[in-house]
C-alpha cells in the first residue's frame, strides 16, 4: 500500500512539474517572450538635429540593421526619415518601408545607383513581386558611391509619404512597427534588373 501511495505521489510531482513549459525537439524548454523581449528590436532612433546626407554613418543614434547583406542606419527628427546603407555591391541598392511583416507589395521603396559619375535615384511603388517609379518623389537629400567594392547610399526624407500613391503605409508614426525591405544588385546599375538579393525586417520609430 505504502508502494502504491509512493508512485501515485511521484507521478503527481512529475505531472505537475511538466506543465509551465514544453520542451521542443532539442529539450530546451521555450517560453512565451515577456513584452520586453517584444519590444527589443531594430530602431529609428531619434534625432534633435538633422543627419548629414554625406555617405557617412555618423549622427545615427541606433545600432545598425543587418539585413540580406545591407547594413542600414535609421533615424528621424520627428519629421524627416535619415537612411544610410551599404552592401557589397557595383549596382544598385534599394530600402523600402512597408507596413509591420510586409514586403514589397505596396511598399515606398527609394533605388539608387551611379550614372557615370553622378549619382541617381528613383522613388518606387511596390506592386506584387515588382516595382515601378511613383508618380510622386519626395527625396530631399540623396548620396551614392561606391568604395572598395561596396555601395553606399544615403538619402533624407519626409516621414509623412506622398498621398495618392497607393503606399501601405501613409506615415512613419514614432512608437509604431514597420517593415524596412531592402534588396541589391551586384554588379548592374540597371534599375530593371532583379535583385541579387532581398529580404526584410521589421524596426519601431523611436518616440
Amino acid at each position: 500500500m505504502k508502494n502504491i501511495i509512493m508512485l501515485i505521489f511521484v507521478f503527481l510531482l512529475l505531472f505537475s512539474s511538466g506543465c509551465d513549459t514544453t520542451p521542443d525537439e532539442t529539450g530546451v524548454d521555450q517560453q512565451p517572450p515577456s513584452e520586453e523581449e517584444v519590444a527589443e528590436g531594430p530602431l529609428m532612433g531619434r534625432v534633435t538635429e538633422p543627419v548629414a546626407i554625406d555617405g557617412s554613418s555618423a549622427g545615427y543614434p541606433s545600432a545598425p540593421i543587418e539585413a540580406a547583406g545591407l547594413t542600414v542606419y535609421l533615424a528621424h527628427d520627428g519629421e524627416t526619415l535619415f537612411a544610410y546603407a551599404e552592401g557589397e555591391s557595383e549596382g544598385w541598392l534599394a530600402i523600402g518601408f512597408n507596413s509591420a511583416g510586409g514586403g514589397m507589395n505596396g511598399a515606398n521603396i527609394i533605388i539608387g545607383s551611379v550614372d557615370g559619375a553622378e549619382p541617381i535615384f528613383r522613388d518606387d511603388f511596390g506592386s506584387g513581386r515588382s516595382h515601378s517609379e511613383a508618380e510622386v518623389g519626395a527625396v530631399e537629400d540623396f548620396f551614392f558611391s561606391y568604395d572598395s567594392g561596396r555601395a553606399i547610399m544615403e538619402f533624407s526624407y519626409p516621414l509623412a509619404f506622398p498621398e495618392g500613391q497607393g503606399y501601405n503605409v501613409e506615415s512613419l508614426v514614432p512608437g509604431e512597427t514597420y517593415s524596412l525591405i531592402v534588396a541589391l544588385h551586384g554588379s548592374s546599375d540597371d534599375f530593371a534588373r532583379q535583385h541579387s538579393t532581398r529580404g526584410s525586417i521589421n524596426f519601431t520609430v523611436e518616440q
